[in-house]
């Protein structure tokens, strides 16, 4: 029978050791941490309400929390293995002057070119995120994800996001973060 004795300190290599029926048969096999502990990376604390949550073609996901007791707004974009941008880093009131909502709705169904928009922008390092949520009636399309916005270079990226992955709603915000007025379509 092989036992296996775990031997680890964080952010360190973790030492395998197995010892068969043999004395002189014994083996050391080292694993990736980094692989291990962040399997289970959260997007959501336990103090926090998930507003909307987003996963991503790329595999990728994005969630937007506030804390319940309303102290702080965040973004967090990554894999599920790790936090890539996580905005900002104050988790304070601050952070609510840091986002801006716009939203744009026109009913009346197909015949009237119906529509809803609603962005939720934020500038971070000179690079404008804009996680974006729209339906548009005439084409019965509704799309979901994220633009980044690199004004320096004239340069947009669109990650487009499944619509059907879609929790929560970015009117959550309306009246919460700073109100803006751009359409980003």
């Amino acid at each position: 029978m092989t036992k296996l004795v775990f031997y680890s300190m964080m952010f360190m290599p973790i030492l395998l050791f197995t010892n068969s029926k043999e004395m002189g048969n014994n083996k050391a096999i080292f694993v990736d941490t980094d692989k291990i502990i962040q399997q289970n990376v959260s997007y959501q604390l336990p103090n926090e309400n998930v507003l909307y949550q987003l996963k991503m073609k790329n595999g990728k996901q994005v969630t937007i929390c506030m804390d319940k007791k309303e102290q702080y707004v965040v973004y967090r974009y990554g894999s599920k293995s790790k936090i890539e941008l996580e905005y900002p880093a104050e988790k304070d009131a601050s952070s609510f002057k840091k986002f801006e909502y716009s939203e744009y709705e026109r009913g009346g169904g197909v015949q009237n070119a119906a529509m809803s928009l609603y962005y939720l922008a934020f500038t971070n390092k000179g690079i404008k995120y804009v996680v974006y949520d729209t339906y548009f009636s005439e084409s019965d399309e509704a799309n979901v994800g994220i633009m980044v916005l690199d004004e320096s270079k004239n340069k947009e990226t669109i990650l487009k996001g499944l619509e059907k992955s879609t929790k929560g709603s970015l009117t959550k915000l309306k009246g919460k973060v700073k109100e803006g007025d751009e359409l980003y379509d």
